[in-house]
């Protein structure tokens, strides 16, 4: 299974005090044995950043957020996607088009890597992921 991984599961994940922290490490057991076969996750530069970024803010422990980002780059089942020139243009020709949907030019370029990447399904707790037409997990 190819599963693209959002900033909020992975925020979810690593804070204890999350609202969906239980249902974030239950997925992931889940997928330690072998529930959905064998998983590949994708992730962009951009969601890395934004991880990372609001773990240390949440938490205020700088060294939960170094823990999240060295998994995340060195974990063997991972592929963090770059977001280059083409994904950025397109990904804000899709902020600027749908004006009644309040996406992050984060997911926007989430999107589009998706679209990109054929990737349909995404582990995360953001509705807008079903708004833009994404299965989501749990």
């Amino acid at each position: 299974m190819k599963l693209f991984i959002d900033s909020s599961a992975y925020i979810a994940f690593y804070n204890e005090r999350d609202e969906k922290h239980r249902e974030a490490e239950g997925f992931i057991d889940e997928i330690k044995k072998g529930f959905f076969g064998p998983v590949i996750f994708y992730t962009t530069d951009y969601v890395f950043d934004e991880a990372v970024t609001s773990i240390v803010s949440f938490t205020g422990r700088k060294d939960l957020a170094l823990n999240a980002g060295e998994a995340i780059l060195s974990s063997k089942i991972t592929r963090v996607i770059k977001v280059d020139e083409e994904a950025f243009k397109d990904a804000w020709n899709l902020f600027k088009k749908f004006k009644d949907k309040f996406w992050s030019f984060t997911d926007c370029t989430s999107f589009t890597l998706m679209k990109r990447y054929r990737l349909a399904t995404a582990f995360t707790f953001d509705e807008h992921y079903r708004q833009a037409g994404f299965k989501m997990l749990p």
